[in-house]
């Protein structure tokens, strides 16, 4: 595997904690204490795995249907 393989591969496997903002629709407050829970944690400061943000994505839309419903 040469290094613009590599370099693929991370950007198509993580995300970054602006990136996790926007597509969870959360604060970076909320991103915060997230990590300080356990909720979501990232794999190195800032840098959360793509698989863990998108089944978190999918856990808050189930809360929001619970919780919220109209």
């Amino acid at each position: 595997m040469d290094r613009d393989e590599l370099i693929k591969l991370i950007k198509d496997n993580t995300m970054d904690s602006s990136e996790v903002v926007e597509y969870l629709g959360i604060s970076k407050q909320r991103l915060s204490d997230m990590n300080r829970q356990g909720k979501l944690i990232a794999i190195k400061k800032g840098i959360y795995l793509r698989e863990d943000v998108e089944k978190r994505k999918l856990e808050q839309s189930d809360l929001r249907k619970k919780y919220y419903k109209r």
